[in-house]
């Protein structure tokens, strides 16, 4: 059927029954070395795959790594910056009720207060609440709003004075509000 004439291969015509059979220790060790090479010329093959998989993988590892985002550092304290305070001589003068611990209040609890307080209280607990809007949250609208009513509730003629614990926000309002107070009685 094919068109390659079959050969007769000179072994094929030996009968090989009529030789011995090679010993069963003979055999035994034949059949181990053979299986050891078969085994670790595959391993050569599947061994490169494996590298490869490993590095893949490694890489991988080593990518999220780098895109993980960094600690950041501890934000500032929520408590805002208070200047040193200097002791002061002060005449006999009537005293006021001790004042409350108002640095664990939040400015929203700071800002409910308000209501109920007298005058010269309202601006503090609204400067405060300002305060801790503007240092402690990096709210500005509600600080804005907070020395708004400062600005407010102030007696036209302490608009004036800075005060040495002002903020910088609270400073530019008072200049501003001191400066169009001025042009309006001028004109």
């Amino acid at each position: 059927m094919s068109d390659v004439p079959e050969v007769d291969l000179p072994l094929d015509a030996v009968d090989w029954s009529s030789w011995p059979k090679p010993p069963d220790a003979l055999r035994a060790r034949l059949l181990a070395e053979t299986t050891k090479l078969v085994r670790r010329r595959a391993r050569r093959r599947r061994l490169p795959l494996a590298a490869g998989w490993g590095l893949a993988y490694a890489a991988g590892i080593a990518t999220a790594w780098l895109g993980w985002p960094r600690e950041k550092p501890p934000a500032a304290p929520n408590e805002p910056l208070v200047a040193a305070t200097t002791q002061v001589a002060v005449s006999e003068a009537p005293r006021e009720s001790p004042t409350e611990d108002l640095s664990m209040l939040s400015p929203e609890e700071l800002r409910g207060r308000v209501a109920g307080a007298p005058r010269p209280e309202q601006i503090r607990l609204l400067r405060l609440a300002g305060d801790r809007y503007l240092f402690g949250a990096a709210d500005v609208e509600s600080a804005l709003d907070c020395y708004r009513q400062v600005i407010e509730l102030t007696p036209q003629g302490d608009l004036a004075k800075r005060e040495s614990d002002d903020s910088w926000l609270l400073a530019e309002l008072k200049s501003s509000a001191a400066g169009s107070e001025g042009r309006l009685a001028a004109e």
